[in-house]
This record gives structure tokens, sequence and C-alpha cells, in this order.
């Protein structure tokens, strides 16, 4: 009669055998079937391309506030201007009513703060504000700009003179289009 711990070792090694075998010729088949070339190890993998971006819309144009009342219709045609005045209360924040630079932050002979932004198409300048921004610099259309002021010539519901006083806070508004050379009612262009 056979020797049953012989068989049961003779089994126990052929499946160890077969087991070898089988790894040994998967592990060839797998590496032929796939052969790797040495240059696609070393490319590093290709970027996505990124959508180009939009340039700002020149334009594009708004009034400096978000919430604002009309204090005084277009005026100031004698002096250069097409202007419109507007007010959102002492401190409002102003914001730029176009995509564009600032090319000019000064004060002007009678005491008006004076900012300048301007792009391709328009020039807008506003006064009396306390304007945060420097000549140079790239402003987007409703980034904040200032704080709403009473600085320089602005007068009460009488006319007088708020100078030093708590009274006449607004934007003059002024909006010059340079295609056509010319300054135009800013209540056309800001109008919803």
């Amino acid at each position: 009669m056979p020797d049953r711990t012989s068989n049961s070792i003779s089994l126990v090694a052929l499946v160890v055998l077969v087991f070898l075998l089988f790894n040994l010729f998967n592990d060839r088949t797998t590496a032929s079937a796939t052969p790797v070339d040495p240059t696609l190890a070393a490319t590093a993998p290709a970027e996505e391309a990124q959508p180009t971006p939009t340039p700002p819309d020149p334009l594009a144009i708004r009034a400096p506030y978000d919430d604002y009342t009309l204090t005084q219709g277009p005026h100031g045609q004698s002096y250069g201007h097409y202007a419109i005045d507007l007010a959102a209360g002492k401190g409002a924040t102003v914001l730029s009513p176009i995509n564009g630079s600032v090319s000019a932050h000064y004060i002007d002979e009678y005491g008006n703060t004076t900012l300048i932004i301007e792009n391709d198409i328009w020039q807008v300048l506003m006064l009396h504000g306390n304007y945060s921004v420097e000549v140079g610099q790239a402003v987007s259309i409703g980034q904040p700009v200032g704080q709403e002021s009473n600085n320089g010539y602005t007068v009460d519901w009488r006319g007088q003179s708020c100078r030093g006083r708590d009274c006449g806070y607004h934007t003059h508004l002024n909006i010059y289009d340079k295609r056509i050379g010319s300054n135009v009612d800013p209540l056309e262009l800001i109008a919803p």
C-alpha cells in the first residue's frame, strides 16, 4: 500500500511547482506584451490647455455706486464738463466705473480731489472723494477706488459752500468718449 505522507508531499510539491511556473510564465508575457520605451519615462505628462483669459471689456461702464441718489442732472458745459452729481452717503465706497487704469489723481485749483480713470474708449473724471488708488494702477469695473466725501467746491441745498462743514457729500461724474472726442451724458451710459 502506498504511503499517504509521501503522496501528500508529492502533491504539495507539484502544486508549488505549477504555481512557480505559472508566475514565471505570466511575468514574461506581461513584460513582452507591454514594452517600456525609455524616452516616455523621462517625458513629463502633458499640461492641460488653460483657457485664454478674456480681456476686460473697454466698453463696459457703470455707476460709481451700487445704490445712489442723483443730486444734480447734467451740468458743467460752461466749464468743459457734461457731468452729473451722485450721492450714496458720507463715506460710501466709490467704485471704478470702467475697466482701465488711473491716469491722474490730484487736487485742482478749487481744492477738488480729482481722479481720472481711462481706457481706449472712456476717460472718466470723478471729483470730491477720498481716493485710495495711485496713478498707473490698473482697476476693474466695480473695484473700490475710494470713499465719498465733500472735498473742494461743494454746496448744500441752499447753494452755500460746504467747505469745513458736514454737508455736500457726493461724486461729480464726467465721462469723455474718446471715439467722438467729446463729453457725453453720463445718465445715458449708467442708466439701468
